[in-house]
């Protein structure tokens, strides 16, 4: 049986291929590109991307980060991300559209969350989201939390809990691996919707999402 932080690599190897996916169907109306930092601010994690991250970088031989405390984002740097190639779940999906139940509604409905600077010349009625041009922010979430669950399990010496988040500026820190009292209860940003900047679409404009 693979390990969890096996089961996370998969899940982002998915992720990107799906984010492909979706940036090529919505090509010319997205405006994410190098330099646009504006959804970036200082994130926690869960555990099992918290030492992915940790894992990859030191693999990479990479010992030692430049912290800027001046940016909303400690990793910026001259505008890029020291770790982008090792970055978490939400900062591979956010500002592209997501599909999510709302709750918040009246009547719980499928709804669609995006960047508002993506899709700035469209008007709501030529907006057409459906399962196949959007991503499916309940799913990943769910099927992180469930490898993470897995995770904690595996690393019973580490005393974290399946809600517990780690904030990611620890990494800068030294020996923060066994380091107790580093947690942050609550999901929080792993959920795109509570995050910043958001364009959101109700109802019939996606309709049919809720079957896939």
């Amino acid at each position: 049986m693979a390990t969890a932080l096996e089961m996370y690599a998969e899940l982002r190897e998915r992720i990107d291929a799906r984010v492909g996916e979706v940036e090529r169907a919505h090509e010319g109306q997205l405006e994410c590109r190098p330099g646009c930092v504006g959804c970036c601010v200082n994130l926690t994690v869960f555990p099992v991307e918290y030492f992915s991250m940790v894992e990859r970088l030191g693999e990479a031989g990479i010992r030692g980060l430049n912290r800027h405390v001046e940016s909303a984002c400690a990793f910026l740097e001259e505008g890029l991300c020291q770790i982008y190639w090792a970055r978490p779940v939400i900062c591979r999906t956010h500002g592209l559209p997501v599909a999510f139940l709302n709750d918040d509604a009246e009547t719980p409905e499928m709804s669609v969350s995006f960047c508002p600077r993506n899709f700035a010349r469209a008007t709501p009625e030529s907006l057409d989201f459906n399962a196949e041009n959007t991503l499916d922010l309940d799913a990943l979430n769910g099927e992180l939390y469930e490898i993470n669950g897995q995770f904690v399990l595996e690393r019973p010496e580490l005393g974290l809990a399946a809600t517990d988040r780690i904030p990611l500026t620890r990494i800068f820190e030294r020996e923060h691996e066994e380091k107790p009292g580093w947690r942050s209860s609550g999901l929080g940003e792993s959920d795109q919707r509570d995050g910043v900047g958001k364009s959101i679409v109700r109802g019939e404009t996606i309709a049919g999402i809720a079957d896939h």
